[in-house]
């Protein structure tokens, strides 16, 4: 029988961080309707040999030459069973329960293509990601940022959310092409978004579903970030500028509400502007 779900997850190095993600894998995430496929992006530190002897629900795929994590993704989902993919990273943080609300909410929001959750930065206990909105340029930022709590309700609707976790139906996944391996390991989460958006899918994240996120703690993460930014100017911030426009005013707003001494008197003008002219 096929698995109702197959999570992804990349791997490169960082031998202690797969081994520990395999274990939470498997204590925080119950029954059988599931897979996980690692893939091994061209590790040189025993990685490799780990993934290929893991036993089911795990499958091990290994790339000859390390090659970022779009395409190791792409690799790990085309031999995906399932009709939900779950992308993770291996450095995550699993909290029981993690799951539910994000299979739950993928089931029944209209036209629901993806769902991300909140990702809490263990160095400070506070909220990284909440999901992610554009400013009038058309570049992303994550919502939420360094708060302590959640927003409320148990779910909002986003432009986009990280792939760090992310459930996708496999569907809307192959629609619009995978993850563009243009990108090397930054922001081939965002286009695939925006990518799904323009599709007439929609993005959500679970304000009930937490798991813990380091930023950054991925081998290689921030080495092409000017390569990557110029990407996806070209081929979407067009598009999500326009979305910028209605996010980013009342978003910027929310990130200052309680530290307003902080608002930079330009961007609060331009962004009061933008509210006004909107209604």
């Amino acid at each position: 029988m096929s698995p109702e779900i197959s999570f992804v997850t990349p791997v490169f190095n960082r031998l202690d961080l797969t081994q520990g993600f395999v274990e939470a894998l498997r204590a925080t995430v119950p029954g059988e309707a599931w897979e996980a496929i690692l893939v091994d992006d061209g590790s040189t530190d025993g990685s490799a040999a780990f993934v290929a002897a893991l036993h089911p629900p795990f499958r091990g795929i290994t790339l000859a030459a390390n090659s970022g994590f779009s395409r190791a993704a792409n690799a790990g989902a085309a031999v995906a069973r399932g009709t939900v993919l779950g992308f993770l990273n291996n450095d995550l943080g699993l909290r029981p329960g993690w799951l539910e609300p994000m299979r739950r909410l993928l089931a029944s929001a209209p036209d629901a293509a993806a769902v991300g959750n909140i990702q809490v930065n263990p160095a400070t206990g506070l909220i990284d990601h909440a999901g992610i909105f554009f400013d009038p340029e058309g570049m992303p930022t994550h919502a939420h940022k360094n708060r302590k709590r959640p927003p409320e309700g148990p779910w909002r609707e986003r432009s986009a959310a990280s792939a760090a976790c992310l459930l996708v139906r496999s569907e809307a996944f192959v629609e619009v092409g995978g993850f563009c391996e243009n990108y090397r390991n930054g922001m081939e989460d965002v286009d695939l978004c925006v990518h799904l958006r323009r599709a007439g899918h929609r993005i959500y994240v679970s304000h009930e579903s937490t798991v813990v996120h380091e930023p950054g703690r991925s081998p290689g993460r921030h080495h092409h970030d000017d390569a990557n930014t110029a990407v996806f100017r070209r081929r979407c911030a067009p598009v999500a500028a326009s979305w910028g426009q209605q996010e980013w005013p009342r978003e910027y707003f929310r990130r200052y509400a309680r530290h307003w001494w902080r608002l930079n008197p330009g961007q609060a003008w331009r962004a009061f502007r933008m509210i006004i002219r909107g209604r």
